[in-house]
């Protein structure tokens, strides 16, 4: 009975394993669609997306209405990275393989450093657009913000679109990848 016991207990430990380990180990197209078609929601990065977004009304979403509501530019950027943190975890949950390794690393990569740089120039500038900075002082902040960063996300890009190319050839997903 007891030998009977730990086999089925070894059993359910290899069932559940492999639950857990096939949420995780994606389809190459889901992995494509995560790692790389998700890089679009960074596509306007900088001052393109800065001003989109002081052009805008602010708002977040908020649970308890469960709709928009009015907010600060600080809280509606901070909800801006807050859902790009989301697709970073998610981002970071696939397991990593020979085979996605090198899109997966330049998606991360892409992320890390979008998020990071958000944080530290976006917010700022959204509390200046708060406090009714002059358009002046915000603009040169969102210029220095660009000039600071542009080149390194670019190269990231670069680098995640070379390798999402590479993917997308070797399992015949069907993306058209920009120049």
């Amino acid at each position: 009975m007891k030998k009977t016991l730990n086999k089925s207990f070894l059993v359910l430990i290899l069932i559940a394993a492999s639950v857990v380990s096939s949420c995780t180990n994606l389809s190459p197209e889901k992995t494509f669609e995560i790692a790389a078609l998700n890089s679009n929601l960074l596509s306007r990065f900088g001052s393109k997306d800065i001003n989109f977004k002081l052009e805008s009304e602010p708002q977040i979403y908020d649970e308890t209405q469960k709709k928009m509501v009015t907010s600060s530019y600080y809280d509606y950027f901070k909800f801006d990275i807050a859902n790009l943190d989301t697709q970073f975890n998610r981002i970071k949950e696939i397991n990593e393989d020979d085979d996605n390794r090198e899109i997966l690393q330049a998606s991360k990569d892409l992320f890390a450093y979008a998020i990071a740089k958000e944080k530290e120039g976006y917010l700022p500038i959204a509390k200046m657009k708060d406090e009714k900075a002059s358009p002046g002082q915000i603009q040169k902040a969102i210029a220095d913000f660009d000039t600071t960063t542009q080149n390194e996300i670019d190269t990231k890009f670069t680098k995640l679109k070379n390798a999402a190319k590479a993917y997308a050839e070797k399992h015949n997903i069907d993306a058209e990848i920009g120049a």
